[in-house]
């Protein structure tokens, strides 16, 4: 009998053994991609196969997350299932919002106080904690290739849209329907080719509007998004096949060659490419892949992705002549800029992010519904029945 992705999770009770590793080495790619894009080097990093990178990581992220919680969204109150969303993204941002606007700029700008703290950009600052992003401070890393504070937070408004979609398949009852989740999948997909082919001919905000929704780079996010979702829904029937998994492989390889940086807000490639790396990201999930002990006291890589860009932009504020040397100062900033982001992320992870998810012990429906160690996050919920259509 061919082994499922059911079959895996099965025999792991229900735990995913790989996504702790995937996690983290998905949070620490980004940090290396955006140690090129931060120090000028755009076009050799664009220009080479490093610009896949930019392409695959954030949507494997995105992938990983519908995975992740379509079961828990199968279970939950739509009322608890996003208390227990809100807990685990925004106490985090937060923290990460104040202290770059209140301690970091401060710190570095050369703008006066009294213009920084009246700064109409200083209060737009805080909008970021609503999904609502603004990426200037005023004055700080004006001298830096670029400007912005934490570039980073470009996913957030669309993490949010993901879970506002969650919330809708929950309401809908389609998130108990792997055809209902499959047809929405391919609706979306349907749209995004339509929109991209007969947009100039549609007025600009229209254009504008619906080309943000179904072909940008965040809808991108959105497809990989509803595949995790389908992924998880079709546990029992998709094969756990390495077979697969180098097929899979073959097509983002091949499309590293085949396409360029500009495919990321085109729609077409999106339709070989993107479940392709949905089914990578799950079958690494699913895999036992050791992990350096330390890695196993928390999850930092959303502390590694949320925090790293602003530390970056200070490293290379500091030592602009060690940081901005064409392409090996941005792996020398890759080195530094690693070990600050995750000693960052373990500080939130323990004194922030940890306590807060403690927090969701004292709601009956975490026990009965997710059965593991809340504090841990990165397990998905007991395998049951075969997904109904």
């Amino acid at each position: 009998m061919q082994k499922t992705f059911g079959h895996v999770l099965a025999a792991h009770r229900g735990l995913g053994p790989g996504f702790d590793f995937l996690r983290i080495a998905l949070a620490f790619s980004i940090v290396l991609a955006h140690s090129f894009l931060l120090t000028g080097n755009d076009e050799f990093f664009r220009s080479t196969p490093l610009w896949f990178a930019e392409y695959a990581l954030v949507p494997m992220f995105f992938a990983l997350s519908g995975f992740l919680i379509a079961g828990s969204a199968q279970r939950l109150s739509l009322k608890n299932f996003l208390l227990n969303r809100g807990l685990r993204i925004v106490p985090a941002l937060a923290v990460d919002i104040v202290v770059c606007a209140l301690i970091i700029g401060p710190l570095l700008t050369p703008v006066a106080l009294s213009a920084y703290f009246s700064s109409a950009d200083f209060f737009k600052y805080f909008l970021n904690i609503i999904g609502w992003i603004h990426y200037s401070l005023p004055g700080v890393f004006e001298n830096n290739p670029t400007h912005r504070v934490n570039g980073a937070l470009w996913t957030v408004p669309w993490e949010i849209f993901c879970y506002i979609i969650m919330s809708g398949l929950m309401m809908t009852s389609i998130i108990s329907s792997w055809r209902k989740t499959a047809l929405l999948t391919a609706g979306f997909i349907v749209a995004g080719l339509l929109i991209q082919t007969l947009g100039p001919h549609l007025p600009y905000r229209v254009n504008l509007v619906l080309g943000t929704v179904f072909v940008s780079r965040g809808a991108q996010l959105v497809f990989a998004f509803l595949l995790g979702i389908l992924a998880y829904q079709l546990r029992d029937v998709i094969p756990h096949s390495r077979t697969l998994l180098a097929v899979c492989a073959a097509i983002a390889i091949a499309a590293i060659f085949v396409l360029n940086s500009s495919s990321i807000e085109t729609v077409p490639n999106r339709i070989f490419v993107i479940p392709a790396l949905v089914y990578i990201t799950t079958f690494i999930g699913l895999t036992p892949v050791p992990l350096p002990s330390v890695f196993h006291k928390g999850d930092y890589s959303y502390g590694v992705y949320l925090y790293h860009d602003p530390f970056l932009q200070i490293l290379i504020g500091l030592a602009p002549g060690v940081f901005l040397v064409p392409k090996t100062g941005a792996l020398a900033l890759y080195a530094i800029g690693i070990c600050a982001a995750m000693a960052v992320a373990v500080i939130s992870w323990h004194m922030i992010e940890k306590p807060i998810l403690g927090m969701r012990k004292k709601f009956s429906f975490v026990a009965k519904a997710r059965g593991v160690d809340e504090a841990s996050e990165p397990k998905i919920l007991p395998v049951e029945k075969p997904a109904k259509a």
